[in-house]
């Protein structure tokens, strides 16, 4: 069947039919207008402001000469204007382009250079440092600083504009009339570069909105009278934030608290204050819950714990059980390039089978394949993960190359090798290109790591793999000392003889480094692009 479009205007029969991430605040405000939207360390607006503020974003870069599907690149720590200022780019048609502040100035440079943005905004903390490094970046003309110009502020002769983020701010707080194809770009996030180069990772309007429907949905936000309400502390920059509770919470109508960063007593002591119902942290993040309520904080009204990047150790998980006894606590995982979650842990998998990843959410299709290939496994087969499903990206920007290996077969390859076992449940071993190959041996470094922080004077550990003549690599031990560890000889002997007794032939520790602290990515990921090079 083919629909007659003869008498209907195209841009009509577009905006009617409009999928656009811009929307999604329209569509909060119009239900829950009075209801606090987002809040942080200076105050708060309603589902109303946030609207109306958005949308003077919006006119404002159209008046400013942005184009549509232009980058508008943010470097700024979570507020309120952050999620204005998105929301705002998602109205106008173009592509927000959150920057993550810890991914170094290299690759900081490398993501504004490499995108071709034309304006950054930036919080008014971080605009002194962010002048010197925009001077050698000729393509930006326009700095929007959130929180307005400090005094102090002199922009670089012959450099770009500097505004402050208000002056940006049009007169009209109506919701545009822009016409939005559902596969145009919202987003570019530039991945976190645990194994390469940072590659921008390109979103549509269409993967947002689909992810923030089914990641609201089996996060098991309220949509109602009674608010759900989530204190967020990840950055905003990252995907587990943006895509995994902000806009699912923005969709449900939530009440989200933001957090400029991770600070243990805050934290806590805002989950407490604000009566949150429903979070998503990483492992440590949640031992701090523990801590509080040993303190005396009532945690009674968190529903939902949902923690990401890493399995968590079962002693927290138990105190966590003692201290929230009603709460649901899940893991959810996923990767940027199919806008996450992609799996997530029904709760009764916590007592059977709580090492796995869970089942493949509503909107993501999970296969096993051959690594890098096209051929599909069967079920209980060790091989590649990789999806199928509206919230997969469009692509990486300015990449061919990575995009045509991606792809291959029709379906995304995430780098991640596991295997689905016959109930459907998703197991992750190890990332592609972090197993070590000894002897002729697939060596999974998360499987050594699990092993080796058993050992009674190991905090932290992650383990990769060293050149070596006669058996391709050898497995190496990066450890971080627990409190109370032996010297640090008396530590490695002791690492590798525990090693050696827990783990086959191919898999034990031949070498091991003793560091203060592991690279890690803001979620926590550990970087051991970085590792390989140093160690």
């Amino acid at each position: 069947m083919r629909l007659d479009l003869t008498g209907i205007d195209p841009v009509d029969h577009a905006l009617a039919r409009r999928c656009s991430v811009g929307d999604i605040p329209t569509r909060a405000a119009a239900t829950f207008s009075g209801r606090t939207a987002v809040s942080d360390d200076t105050g708060s607006w309603t589902y109303a402001e946030l609207e109306a503020i958005a949308n003077r974003f919006a006119h404002g870069l159209v008046a400013h000469g942005i184009e549509e599907e232009e980058p508008v690149a943010i470097l700024s720590t979570n507020c309120r204007e952050f999620v204005a200022t998105y929301f705002g780019t998602a109205k106008a048609g173009m592509v927000s382009l959150p920057i993550n502040l810890l991914s170094g100035l290299d690759n900081i440079t490398h993501a504004l250079t490499d995108s071709g943005t034309r304006i950054l905004v930036v919080h008014g903390s971080l605009a002194e440092l962010v002048m010197g490094a925009v001077a050698a970046i000729p393509a930006i003309r326009t700095v929007v600083v959130i929180g307005g110009v400090p005094d102090s502020l002199e922009a670089p002769a012959g450099g770009p504009a500097v505004l402050g983020w208000d002056d940006l701010l049009a007169g009209d707080d109506s919701n545009p009339d822009t016409v939005i194809a559902d596969r145009q770009i919202v987003q570019c996030l530039y991945s976190s570069g645990t194994t390469s180069r940072p590659k921008g990772v390109l979103t549509s309007h269409l993967a947002v909105t689909m992810a923030g429907l089914s990641n609201g949905a089996v996060f098991g936000l309220a949509w109602g009278a009674q608010a759900s309400i989530t204190v967020l502390p990840l950055p905003l920059f990252h995907t587990a934030a943006l895509n995994g509770v902000l806009v699912p919470g923005i969709t449900m109508g939530a009440t989200v608290h933001l957090l400029p960063g991770f600070e243990p007593v805050t934290y806590v002591d805002t989950v407490a204050r604000v009566r949150a119902t429903h979070l998503v942290a990483l492992p440590l993040m949640l031992e701090a819950l523990a801590e509080g309520a040993d303190r005396g904080l009532d945690l009674s009204s968190v529903e939902v714990a949902l923690y990401a990047m890493a399995q968590m150790p079962e002693q927290v998980r138990r105190r966590l059980e003692t201290a929230m006894p009603d709460a649901k606590i899940v893991l959810g995982s996923g990767m940027s390039e199919c806008t996450p979650a992609t799996v997530m842990q029904w709760p009764e998998l916590g007592s059977t089978k709580p090492d796995s990843w869970g089942y493949p959410t509503p909107v993501a299709e999970n296969r096993i394949c051959e690594p890098g290939g096209d051929e599909l496994l069967p079920p209980d087969t060790d091989g590649e993960i990789a999806y199928r499903g509206p919230t997969v990206m469009e692509g990486y920007w300015n990449n061919p190359e990575a995009n045509a290996g991606v792809f291959a077969g029709g379906h995304l390859h995430s780098g991640d090798l596991g295997r689905i076992d016959p109930e459907g449940v998703v197991w992750f071993a190890d990332r592609v290109k972090d197993i070590v190959k000894s002897g002729g041996e697939n060596v999974s470094s998360l499987h050594v790591e699990q092993v080796l922080l058993d050992h009674p004077h190991v905090a932290e550990v992650a383990c990769v793999g060293r050149p070596d003549p006669k058996w391709g690599e050898l497995v190496i031990a990066v450890v971080v000392p627990a409190e109370g560890a032996p010297a640090e000889e008396h530590l490695k002997a002791s690492v590798m003889e525990f090693g050696a007794e827990r783990l086959s032939h191919s898999h034990r520790p031949r070498d091991v480094v003793v560091v203060d602290a592991i690279p890690r990515t803001a979620t926590g990921k550990i970087r051991k692009v970085e590792l390989r090079a140093m160690h």
